[in-house]
């Protein structure tokens, strides 16, 4: 029976693949497990349906890979994570001590960017019918922007240029920013976007809006911002959320998902800027329309008090003319009361006077009249005196008095 050595057996399989795998292949695949030391990176592919039906190490030399970053950008290291579907050329070769061995020569980012694609358009999908998309909209934008929660990397450029943007406004508005520190690509992504949502939403009060914002990039640089979780989180946000992620022609998700969506940090200053800018050109614009509307209202009062000025002057003269002609009747009719009233009271005294000259006691008695009076009482009647007691009567005559007495 014929035999081979395991040497000699690992000789004609590496013989084998040397001649049928001359070429690198194009191998679709997921990257099941990912592992870097010293810039080599050292993956575990695998295929899967329901269960694992195919798997195998392969090599990214850091020479290979820093090829890729020249050729493909950073977007690279995105395609470059654990359960990534990518689409891989591996230069196949068979060593006869460390056997089967694939060596990562290029990526297709166009495959797992189409993978992407279809999976972010399932996300929306989804969205939609859970009425997630629109629904941040719907948060009340405030009248005047001025306290601001700001999501991004410190030292971004594009958070530079959001400062400087606000900073050198020509209008001299005050924005006051708080930065909430997180990472805008890399896998912490999503951790650290959610950790500062959730301290902005805890403090929701303090805030007017939240911006979130970065720098330009590739469309791998940047689709951690379809991340559905991040996503999830700003569609149902308490705030008004604002976008300015540096996209140029595609949007995200979270584009999707925020209140207002702006192309990039710069723009999003800008927006501040000009919905501050709207409302004060508004509060003018009010001033000038309560101003004229004052104005008017003067002038119609003027108008006004001018007629009642001249109704008044008018009213008075007529008053004055008629007061002066009833004081002119009254006096005529006073003068005539007056005197008639002075001639019947003339007329009176003058019957009076001839009453008095009539009874005056000493003409009276000068024309034969006397006058009887017991104990200094007049007697007019023989009934006031009392016969049955001696009395004096006493009778005076214009020229003299004669006393006389009665017996019992």
């Amino acid at each position: 029976m014929k035999s081979y050595s395991l040497q000699e057996l690992n000789e004609h399989l590496r013989r084998v693949v040397a001649l049928n795998a001359q070429d690198a292949l194009w191998v679709r695949c997921e990257i099941a497990q990912l592992n870097e030391s010293r810039g080599h990176y050292f993956m575990e592919l695998v295929e899967k349906e329901e269960t694992i039906t195919a798997k195998a190490s392969a090599i990214l030399w850091m020479r290979s890979y820093n090829k890729l970053l020249r050729e493909h950008g950073r977007g690279i290291r995105k395609v470059l994570k654990e359960g990534m579907e990518v689409m891989l050329k591996l230069k196949i070769e068979f060593h006869e001590v460390y056997g089967m061995q694939y060596y990562v020569e290029d990526i297709d980012t166009s495959f797992t960017l189409g993978k992407l694609a279809l999976r972010k358009q399932a996300i929306l999908e989804a969205f939609e019918k859970e009425g997630l998309l629109g629904k941040n909209t719907e948060v009340p934008l405030p009248t005047v922007l001025q306290k601001i929660a700001i999501i991004s990397s410190e030292n971004a450029a594009g958070y530079q240029d959001y400062l400087k943007q606000l900073e050198e406004n020509v209008f001299g508005y005050q924005v006051d920013n708080r930065m909430f520190a997180a990472a805008m690509q890399g896998i912490n992504v999503e951790e650290e976007i959610l950790f500062q949502l959730n301290r902005i939403k805890k403090q929701k009060d303090k805030f007017d809006a939240v911006v979130i914002i970065r720098g330009g990039g590739a469309k791998l640089d940047l689709m951690a911002f379809d991340n559905e979780k991040i996503s999830r989180v700003v569609a149902d946000f308490p705030l008004p959320v604002l976008t300015g992620i540096g996209h140029d022609i595609d949007e995200s998700i979270l584009d999707r998902v925020a209140h207002t969506t702006l192309k990039t940090p710069t723009a999003a200053a800008d927006f501040i800027i000009n919905h501050n800018l709207f409302f004060e050109n508004r509060i003018m614009q009010m001033g000038s329309e309560l101003s004229f509307l004052a104005q008017e209202k003067i002038q119609e009062q003027i108008f006004v008090l001018q007629n009642i000025e001249q109704t008044l002057q008018w009213q008075t003269e007529i008053f004055l003319k008629d007061t002066l002609r009833q004081i002119s009747l009254l006096e005529n009719e006073m003068k005539q009361n007056a005197q008639s009233f002075f001639q019947k009271e003339e007329k009176n005294i003058s019957n009076l006077e001839a009453i008095f000259e009539v009874l005056d006691p000493e003409k009276t008695l000068k024309r034969g009249f006397s006058l009887t009076s017991v104990d200094g009482k007049i007697i007019k009647s023989i009934k006031d005196l009392d016969v049955k007691k001696e009395i004096e009567i006493i009778t005076q005559l214009s020229d003299g008095i004669i006393k006389s007495k009665t017996k019992k």
